[in-house]
């Protein structure tokens, strides 16, 4: 067996090694596994919203509508838009409650008997001069809707005295009473309209 071996040698053939028994592969390494990101630790993102973002602190949107019991009413005469037939009032809300609120609408107003102590006529329309935009109020601030009134005589109705009017701001169905800045008359027909409102706007409407 020895020559045998040796006769292949010499012939250029190389042997084919065997192993020992005792002999074991060396296993390469394997790969590190790759940890999967659990939910904790995926950053959340970045919130979005800027100061001009619905919702953001000190945006209309931020704040609920105002309703009657955080408003404080007066009403105040235009002299110098009144005609014959009509004339004109500001009704001014201010906010009189501890946080901010948002006035944005057509407010409703409807006469009161000064006699009875209760509304009549119709409720009030809609006046267009100004567009509904919404109004940030914070505690003490003023929001300013454009009455438009006429003159009761000009339908000849049975007249009432008037000493005060019902005002109900938007998003709400509570009323206030609010004193007129001096005695008008109303009709006794709960047809006859002789109010419009204007949408709030931060400063009293100039013609």
């Amino acid at each position: 067996m020895v020559g045998a071996a040796v006769t292949l040698t010499a012939c250029g053939v190389p042997l084919i090694p065997t192993l020992d028994p005792t002999d074991t592969p060396t296993a390469l390494p394997s790969a590190a596994p790759v940890p999967t990101p659990t939910p904790s630790s995926v950053p959340s993102p970045e919130p979005t919203g800027g100061p001009g973002s619905p919702g953001s602190p000190g945006e209309p949107g931020a704040a609920s509508a105002c309703t009657t019991d955080r408003l404080s009413f007066a009403l105040q005469e235009r002299p110098g838009d009144s005609g014959a037939g009509s004339f004109f009032w500001d009704l001014s809300v201010t906010n009189s409650g501890a946080v901010a609120c948002t006035a944005n609408g057509y407010p409703r107003v409807q006469l009161v008997s000064a006699d009875t102590g209760q509304p009549i006529g119709a409720a009030s329309g809609l006046e267009p001069r100004t567009a509904p935009s919404a109004v940030l109020l914070q505690p003490g601030d003023s929001a300013f809707s454009l009455l438009h009134l006429t003159r009761a005589g000009a339908y000849g109705c049975p007249l009432i005295p008037v000493t005060e009017l019902a005002v109900t701001p938007p998003n709400t169905d509570q009323s206030s009473r609010v004193a007129t800045p001096n005695p008008i008359d109303g009709c006794a027909d709960p047809a006859i309209q002789l109010a419009r409102t204007g949408a709030f706007a931060a400063s009293p409407v100039v013609f």
